[in-house]
């Protein structure tokens, strides 16, 4: 299996959680709360995600984010996430996998974010 969907309420106390936890600037648009550009990498935490090491610890090695519109609260997202690439590589510590996944949220049918992370398991975990 590589892809999982998941519906997502974005409450207004999750956004400003999310924002002290990474010291951003709280923002607001027409009175409601706009959620950091970088919140959706949190959406899956709390999912098993099949196509990663069950015990394995994963670096961060990258992110990128595409915006339609602004994730407010209130907002209910309709997410995909996809493993669109995995690749093996040979690092000082190591052996490396490198596992690409691909986000996409949608409002309502119309989208509103796509991100693209890279996450790598190191050494015995890959």
């Amino acid at each position: 299996m590589n892809k999982l969907h998941q519906r997502i309420h974005i409450r207004a106390d999750s956004i400003l959680q999310y924002a002290k936890s990474i010291e951003a600037p709280v923002q607001m648009l027409d009175g409601v709360l706009i959620a950091p550009a970088t919140m959706p990498i949190i959406f899956w935490q709390a999912s098993d995600i099949p196509w990663f090491p069950a015990n394995g610890t994963l670096i961060h090695g990258s992110q990128h984010f595409s915006y339609e519109a602004p994730v407010v609260a209130g907002m209910t997202l309709d997410c995909e996430l996809s493993l669109t690439r995995v690749e093996q590589k040979t690092g000082r510590k190591g052996q490396l996998i490198l596992y690409t996944q691909t986000l996409i949220c949608k409002c309502c049918g119309d989208l509103i974010v796509t991100a693209e992370t890279v996450l790598i398991s190191v050494g015995d975990e890959a």
